[in-house]
C-alpha cells in the first residue's frame, strides 16, 4: 500500500481539480477553477512560416514529417501545413479510464454498496465518481456491490450486500443513503475490524431507533436546503413564476431540499415585490420512474407550470420525457444534470464526490482508520466548504437573464451568513407565495 503521505498528496490534487468541496477540521482547503485548469484548446491548421519548398526540391526533415501535415499546391508551390491534432483528453477523464487496473468485480479494498445502479445519472454516480477518483489517483483496487431497492428491504438485501463486500474482503465501506442505516447499525457490531462510510445517514437498529456511531463508522451529511435555496432563487432571478418539486420520499435530505427550494422561491419573489408565484409540490413516494409520474408532470406541465425541481433517484426519466413533449424545464438533483437533456436549467448539487474523497483521505492517512476527527462522528457539508450549490463549471451555463457573477454574490452572501436558511425538516417554511401541497 502507498505510504500515508502518497494518498494524501492525491486526494489534495482531486480536490484542487474538483470545483466542490474544500477541506474540513483543519485541513487547508484547496478549490481550483477546473474550467480555468482544464481548457480544451483548439488546433488550427496553419501555413508554416518560410517553409516553402518546390516537390523536387523536399529536404529529408519534410520527409520525415509529412505523417505528421498536409500539403497545398498554389501554382507550382507546395505549402505545408500542420494537421489538426484531435484535442487531448481531460486529464481527469484520461485518469478514470483506469490504466492500471484498479477496478475489481469483487474483492476490492474499497467497496461501494449502492441501493440500485450505480451508474444512475444522479445520486449514486456522484458517489461512485469519488470513490473512483480517489483510488485511481492512490493506486487502490475498488469494487462496486448493488442490490435492487424496490425488494431488498423485504429479502434483507440491504445486509446482504454489505455482507458480500465483507466478504470480499473490503477493508472500508462507502454505503450509499438511508437505505442502509440499519445494516451499518447491525455490522458495526458484528464487523468491528471493517470501517464503514454511510452517506447521508446514521447507524440504526432493527427497530429504526438510533444507535450510537462506533469509531469503525464516519457519516456525512450535507446541507441540500442550502443548495435548494440557490436553484429557486436564481430561477426566480430568469424569470420563472410557475413552479413545481417532485420529491421522491419524504426523507430528510429530499425534505431538505424541498423546504431549502421554497425559502429561495419565496425569498426572491419578496425582494422583487412580486404576487404572482405559486408552487405546486409533492412527493412521488418512491425514487423509480413510473408512467403514472410522467403523466402527472405532464399535466403540470399543461396546466402552465414553467420549471419543476425534480428531487429523488430515478425520477428524472419521466420528467424529461414530459418536459420534451411540453417544453417545460427542469431543475436537476445532486449533480450537475445538464448532460442528461437540453431541458435541464440548472441543477440543485451537493458534493458527494468530494465528500467522499475527503473521508477516504483522512482513512488512509490516519493508518487505515478513521481519525480522532472522524471516528464515531457525523461530519456536515454545505457552502462554508464549497459543498452546496448550483453548478458553474464544466457545465453550459443555461440562465439568459442572470449572470453567473450575480450568483457568486448571493452565494457569498449565504456563506457569510447574510442569508439563512432553514433546516428544520418536521415542520413546513412559513412563507408567503402560494405553494399547493398534494
Amino acid at each position: 500500500m502507498r505510504k500515508r503521505s502518497v494518498c494524501g498528496m492525491a486526494c489534495l490534487l482531486l480536490t484542487g481539480v474538483l470545483a466542490g468541496c474544500g477541506a474540513v477540521g483543519g485541513r487547508q482547503e484547496q478549490t481550483t477553477d477546473r474550467a480555468g485548469a482544464w481548457t480544451e484548446s483548439e488546433t488550427q491548421s496553419v501555413v508554416l512560416p518560410e517553409r516553402i519548398w518546390p516537390e523536387e526540391e523536399k529536404s529529408e526533415e519534410m520527409e520525415m514529417t509529412e505523417a505528421a501535415t498536409t500539403k497545398e499546391a498554389v501554382g507550382e508551390i507546395w505549402l505545408w501545413q500542420a494537421k489538426p491534432q484531435p484535442p487531448k483528453k481531460d486529464p481527469l477523464e484520461a485518469l478514470l479510464d483506469d490504466p492500471y487496473g484498479d477496478y475489481q468485480e469483487e474483492g476490492g479494498e474499497i467497496a461501494f454498496v449502492a441501493d440500485g445502479p450505480v451508474m444512475d445519472g444522479g445520486y449514486n454516480e456522484a458517489i461512485y465518481k469519488g470513490i473512483r477518483m480517489y483510488a485511481l489517483a492512490a493506486g487502490i483496487s475498488f469494487s462496486y456491490y448493488s442490490t435492487d431497492a424496490a425488494v431488498a428491504d423485504m429479502a434483507g438485501g440491504f445486509q446482504e450486500v454489505v455482507r458480500r463486500a465483507v466478504r470480499g474482503g473490503a477493508n472500508v465501506i462507502v454505503c450509499s443513503g438511508y437505505d442502509f442505516q440499519e445494516a451499518v447499525g447491525t455490522m458495526q457490531e458484528t464487523c468491528p475490524d471493517v470501517s464503514f462510510l454511510l452517506i447521508d445517514g446514521v447507524p440504526l437498529s432493527e427497530d429504526g431507533e438510533h444507535v450510537a456511531i462506533r469509531d469503525n463508522v464516519h457519516c456525512v451529511a450535507f446541507h441540500e436546503e442550502q443548495a435548494g435555496y440557490l436553484a429557486g432563487y436564481m430561477a426566480v432571478l430568469e424569470g420563472y413564476r410557475r413552479f413545481g418539486f417532485i420529491g421522491g420520499r419524504e426523507v430528510d435530505s429530499v425534505l431538505r431540499y424541498g423546504y431549502g427550494y421554497l425559502q429561495g422561491i419565496d425569498d426572491a419573489a419578496m425582494e422583487m415585490a412580486l404576487t404572482d408565484v405559486e408552487v405546486n409540490y409533492r412527493y412521488a413516494e418512491t425514487f423509480q420512474p413510473s408512467e403514472e409520474i410522467r403523466e402527472m408532470i405532464q399535466g403540470w406541465f399543461e396546466e402552465g407550470t414553467e420549471i419543476i425541481f425534480v428531487c429523488g433517484g430515478s425520477l428524472y426519466r419521466p420528467a424529461v420525457e414530459a418536459a420534451d413533449s411540453t417544453d417545460g424545464r427542469l431543475i436537476g438533483v445532486d449533480m450537475d444534470q445538464n448532460q442528461l437533456s437540453d431541458c435541464f436549467l440548472t441543477s440543485a448539487v451537493k458534493g458527494l464526490d468530494d465528500a467522499v474523497i475527503i473521508s477516504l483521505d483522512d482513512y488512509y492517512a490516519s493508518g487505515k482508520k478513521w481519525s480522532e476527527e472522524f471516528a464515531g462522528k457525523l461530519t456536515w457539508y454545505g457552502v462554508e466548504n464549497h459543498c452546496a450549490g448550483i453548478p458553474t463549471f464544466g457545465t453550459a451555463w443555461r440562465f439568459e437573464h442572470v449572470t453567473m457573477e450575480t450568483y457568486y454574490e448571493i452565494y457569498k452572501r449565504m456563506k457569510r451568513g447574510e442569508i439563512s436558511v432553514s433546516d428544520k425538516t418536521d415542520v413546513r417554511p412559513s412563507i408567503s407565495v402560494a405553494v399547493e401541497y398534494f
